[in-house]
């Protein structure tokens, strides 16, 4: 298994971000107290921030259109030897459109494109034959590509934990440690103490779990004309981009309310999610700065720098007036994207905002969450092997385009955190409870 690269770029930039913020606030400051030259200089300094900021977000950018595709296995050939079918696997094709345009004139004229079992051969070790009802297996480039798209595209998709499961392997199995209580020990029974010269102390260990997760299929069908299947640079571009944003929306209402039978357990399932309760004379459908100052206090008090929410469109539109009272001022807890900031999200309590429909609706449980991304795992599995496979059917007059791929995912956590001196538990995902 291994981690992708491009969170790296995410943690620079919110760090960078921090220090923008930090910055931002020296200036309110010196403007106030009349030290103008000193706040124009820091206002110097953001500016560079910007632009590191910018420079930063293009290599990602670069990152994800030039991504190689996921790959961390090895594939054997018919006598059992290993065979690469990653990075140097055959590529004969290409674009994605020629590919599909291939498979439509062999199912057409049953004049195999000698391409198309060139891919076959180096991914199953197979020297004749196709795969089952006609099937043919996706370039790996292509099929890595659109994925890896899916999810670098998607505001919510790039921020979680991604592993990738080898070629040989349909599960992941990983042990992690059995911890809902950390006010005496951490790690389920670590402890440290104080010892006298010469004294003894208890003995500790720490308590594991083992975790399984298997893939799931997540299928996708595309349909062309005869026309459409002339043109193999529109095809190139409208299948790619199509398979891409529905895999990306299917994933992303997964992570956020699948019930993990036959997909991802989401998060407004997991056992881990804390629900906080709203306030006494709250009108229905309200989001107030109460709600949200109480949600953060819920969250962990780590890795805070990691924290989103998660909300439903048509939360927005109540977000310029989210605020608290402070004495006779109000202290508002929403940024617009841009401004003195450079945002490029809105942002709550200088955490971003990702506007999901795949929330509960105005007012339901969900339709608000504050997630730490981090804390849950998306395994994927971007071999080249039957799961990535397209299949061509004659439906009527068109031909249909079937796209298989292996995934699943699931929170980290499956309880709250108990804390010292606190009667109230923490938890990576907290939710607003029903305001009807």
């Amino acid at each position: 298994m291994r981690k992708e690269k491009n969170m790296d770029y995410m943690e620079k930039i919110t760090d960078l971000r921090a220090r923008k913020k930090d910055l931002k606030d020296q200036a309110a400051n010196l403007v106030e107290e009349d030290k103008l030259d000193d706040a124009t200089a820091l206002a110097d300094q953001m500016e560079t921030i910007n632009k590191q900021i910018a420079g930063l977000e293009a290599l990602a950018k670069a990152s994800r259109e030039g991504a190689d595709p996921v790959y961390d296995g090895v594939l054997h050939d018919g006598e059992g030897k290993p065979r690469d079918g990653g990075k140097d696997a055959p590529k004969p094709f290409a674009t994605l459109g020629e590919q599909l345009k291939a498979i439509s004139d062999f199912r057409r004229s049953h004049v195999e494109d000698k391409r198309l079992q060139q891919v076959n051969n180096a991914a199953l070790g197979a020297n004749e034959g196709t795969g089952a009802d006609g099937g043919f297996l996706i370039q790996t480039d292509f099929a890595g590509q659109i994925l890896e798209s899916a999810v670098q595209q998607s505001p919510l998709l790039n921020r979680l934990d991604r592993q990738t499961c080898s070629s040989a392997a349909n599960a992941m199995r990983w042990l992690s440690v059995d911890e809902t209580d950390v006010s005496k020990s951490v790690f389920g029974g670590v402890q440290m103490y104080w010892a006298s010269e010469a004294g003894t102390v208890a003995a500790s260990r720490p308590q594991f779990r083992e975790m399984k997760m298997d893939l799931e299929k997540m299928m996708g069908f595309a349909y062309a004309t005869d026309e459409m299947l002339t043109d193999a640079a529109f095809m190139t571009g409208f299948f790619g981009s199509a398979f891409t944003l529905a895999a990306d929306r299917l994933l992303t209402e997964s992570v956020i309310s699948g019930d993990g039978v036959g997909k991802p357990l989401g998060l407004l399932h997991s056992k881990a999610l804390l629900a906080v309760d709203k306030e006494s004379s709250q009108a229905a459908g309200t989001f107030t700065g109460a709600n949200a100052i109480k949600m953060q206090a819920r969250a962990m008090p780590r890795h805070r720098d990691r924290l989103a929410w998660l909300m439903h469109p048509d939360v927005e539109e109540q977000l310029p007036y989210l605020a608290i009272q402070s004495g006779e001022a109000a202290k508002f807890l929403w940024n617009p994207e841009g401004g003195l900031g450079n945002f490029d999200t809105q942002r709550v309590l200088n955490k971003p905002v990702l506007f999901e429909d795949s929330c509960s609706a105005l007012g339901s449980k969900g339709d608000i969450l504050l997630v730490d991304p981090y804390m849950y795992i998306l395994l994927t599995k971007g071999t080249a092997k039957q799961d990535w496979s397209i299949h061509v059917e004659f439906l009527t007059d068109q031909n249909c385009f079937r796209m298989v791929f292996r995934c699943n995912g699931a929170p980290k956590v499956s309880k709250p955190l108990t804390i010292k001196n606190s009667t109230k538990t923490r938890s990576p995902f907290v939710a607003l409870a029903d305001r009807k």
